[in-house]
């Protein structure tokens, strides 16, 4: 499923502010496994997607943006005067130079590759002209930052919501299933599972017990057997 390379873009959301971290250090800017967490998802996006982009609030003083550049991501702000996740989808997908784009917070530190190019896939099932957004769910609840968006469709309807005073992406995805516009497929937790079987990649780091976890995890890992794929 490679061939879907040169048509995603990989847009990765760097603005959160760790508050349940304790605030004082970016979740990407932990090591887990040995390597920071923004560097683990940038290593993964970069084989399935033609091009990475770093969004960033307006403000952020911290090391992110730089290390972003380091990574040869195209680093870039929420889109103003927005803010928040909504925006920072927003902007990403404004300076996406392909048609499909993987949207993934920064917390994110096992994105698996496989599952990537599934969503890649479901995307274009209908052909390359019918493209459609894919939002994960499990446990009955969507996952809008961990999903595949069209720009041509969404870079639109996102900042019409915005204009209308809305910062949820969560409440867009469940208004456009709503309305049947734009285009969504729904990853089920069956599908997940098929390219994710341990269903890490939705896995985030929002609390210290969650790190602790993701370290364990992790180091884990090392020891798998060289014939088994970890996606």
């Amino acid at each position: 499923m490679i061939q879907h390379k040169s048509q995603l873009t990989g847009i990765v959301l760097g603005g959160g502010n760790s508050r349940r971290m304790g605030g004082t250090k970016s979740k990407m800017l932990v090591h887990i496994g040995g390597k920071l967490v923004l560097a683990r998802i940038a290593d993964t996006l970069r084989q399935v997607c033609s091009e990475l982009v770093l969004v960033v609030r307006p403000d952020q003083d911290d090391d992110i943006p730089d290390l972003g550049i380091a990574l040869n991501m195209h680093v870039v702000s929420d889109t103003a005067p927005y803010t928040g996740p909504l925006a920072g989808i927003h902007s990403g997908l404004d300076v996406s130079t392909t048609p499909m784009s993987f949207v993934v917070a920064g917390d994110h530190p096992f994105v698996s590759r496989n599952l990537v190019q599934s969503m890649a896939a479901a995307s274009m099932v209908d052909g390359s002209d019918s493209l459609s957004a894919v939002i994960p769910r499990t446990d009955g609840v969507f996952h809008p930052l961990h999903a595949i968006y069209t720009k041509d469709q969404w870079v639109h309807y996102i900042f019409h919501a915005m204009s209308e005073g809305e910062t949820s992406p969560r409440r867009v995805i469940e208004k456009a299933i709503n309305s049947d516009y734009p285009p969504i497929t729904i990853f089920t937790e069956e599908d997940i599972e098929h390219s994710d079987p341990r269903r890490i990649s939705l896995f985030d780091i929002d609390t210290p017990e969650n790190l602790n976890h993701a370290r364990g995890i992790a180091e884990a890992r090392k020891f798998t057997p060289r014939h088994h794929s970890l996606g």
